[in-house]
């Protein structure tokens, strides 16, 4: 089985970088071109899908109906299980807003990132339990046929997600850049008793470009 797994595009929260966690808020403009453009991105490089499924949140399902309507894919079906992380108290709120409201948290330790329990949100145990059952939603519908899925989620669960996927035993920490609208493709295969994903590629909405356009940008090197 495959998992193509995508981030949201830029949404209003993004914009105003606000902790959106459960909040709903739609996508930008800027977001929902982001979205068309990994649509086309797809779409030219033939990419095959079997299933697509998306997080309930407005941002999330947004940028899947955009995806796959660009690229010619399988309409999204929602899996509640991957909707973003729960931030409690912290939700809506910018980086300035937390530090003034709550000057212990910018100073944790890497360790606890996604860890929201301290504030009323998710504990990472509660997290991991979604991930767990998305992983065994997925695998008893499409591993046995190989299919390939998209999954268009948050940055939040996917850093959760891809730890499972990749790691045994799952770390508490892994250091992947979630920008609006990355893709990644994780291929999942039995390798001596582990049945683990294997990190393809991961690319950023921004190197998903035309020659013409990569030729007149220079902002991925400043």
């Amino acid at each position: 089985m495959d998992i193509l797994l995508v981030r949201h595009g830029e949404s209003e929260g993004n914009r105003d970088q606000k902790l959106q966690g459960s909040i709903d808020k739609p996508l930008t403009d800027k977001g929902r071109g982001q979205a068309r453009r990994l649509g086309a991105w797809l779409k030219a490089r033939g990419a095959r899908v079997d299933a697509s499924y998306c997080s309930p949140l407005m941002r999330a399902n947004e940028t899947a109906k955009l995806v796959t309507e660009t690229a010619e894919l399988p309409a999204p079906t929602v899996l509640e299980s991957v909707a973003e992380i729960h931030a409690g108290s912290l939700e809506d709120m910018t980086r300035d807003e937390i530090v003034a409201a709550h000057p212990a948290f910018m100073g944790r330790r890497l360790s606890s990132l996604g860890d929201f329990s301290a504030y009323g949100g998710e504990s990472h145990d509660d997290v991991m339990a979604r991930v767990r059952r998305t992983i065994d939603r997925l695998t008893s519908s499409h591993r046995e046929r190989a299919d390939r899925v998209l999954l268009v989620a948050h940055g939040g669960f996917n850093f959760h997600f891809t730890k499972a996927l990749l790691c045994d035993p799952v770390p508490r920490l892994n250091m992947m850049r979630w920008g609006n609208c990355t893709a990644s493709l994780i291929r999942l295969r039995e390798r001596r008793g582990h049945y683990i994903g294997e990190l393809t590629w991961h690319v950023p909405n921004e190197l998903m470009v035309t020659a013409d356009e990569a030729a007149a940008s220079d902002a991925l090197f400043p």
